[in-house]
């Protein structure tokens, strides 16, 4: 009895249809490539402004608590002042690290350690004084608060950086029953209302 031929299924693929197989998950990745950094992008602002969104909610509990707004030296200031959040003394008034300003030592905002020096709290030496908050591109983030008592931020008068975000009439821009407004440059590392990290 003659014995089927079966060297055609020994031999497995080609070399060509191979090279056909690599060429199209290539054209495949390639064609995926900018949508997926685009979405890794996004979900990093997001990630970013639930952040800023955190650090204004914790400065309206420590207003709701004590009656007055966190701040770091001398008594409370009577205007707007631009904190960034690589000011340790602010971040230790939040983190109930302060006995001065938040004499209960309660803990009005919380973070994960920044790993390689981005998106958290950059601890010192001993592990547990924050040095700083940083982003998820690693710039720390700018906060703006009112002391005024008028419950409003306008951005015009609060400065830096908070000047260049306008209204779509390009009008400096309002921000109205809220003591604080926090901000980071973003992705490009650069304050100019394209990607920037908002809690607004």
């Amino acid at each position: 009895m003659k014995k089927p031929n079966h060297s055609r299924l020994a031999k497995g693929f080609s070399l060509v249809e191979l090279l056909v197989v690599i060429a199209i998950i290539a054209l495949l990745a390639g064609a995926s490539y900018p949508a997926i950094t685009s979405m890794l992008k996004k979900a990093k602002i997001e990630e970013g402004n639930k952040m800023a969104a955190d650090i204004v909610f914790a400065i309206e509990q420590f207003e709701s608590k004590y009656g007055y707004l966190p701040y770091t030296t001398g008594q409370a200031p009577n205007n707007y002042q631009v904190i960034r959040t690589d000011d340790s003394d602010f971040l230790k008034v939040l983190m109930g690290q302060d006995t001065d300003i938040n004499p209960n030592n309660t803990i009005f905002f919380e973070a994960d350690g920044a790993k390689n020096d981005v998106n958290g709290i950059i601890y010192s030496g001993d592990g547990t004084t924050p040095e700083s908050l940083v982003d998820p591109w690693g710039s720390p983030y700018t906060i703006v608060i009112d002391y005024t008592g008028e419950r409003k931020i306008e951005f015009g008068q609060a400065g830096t950086p908070f000047n260049i975000y306008k209204d779509k009439d390009g009008s400096s821009m309002t921000l109205r029953s809220t003591t604080a407004a926090v901000a980071s440059p973003g992705p490009d590392k650069v304050h100019d209302d394209i990607d920037d990290v908002k809690s607004w």
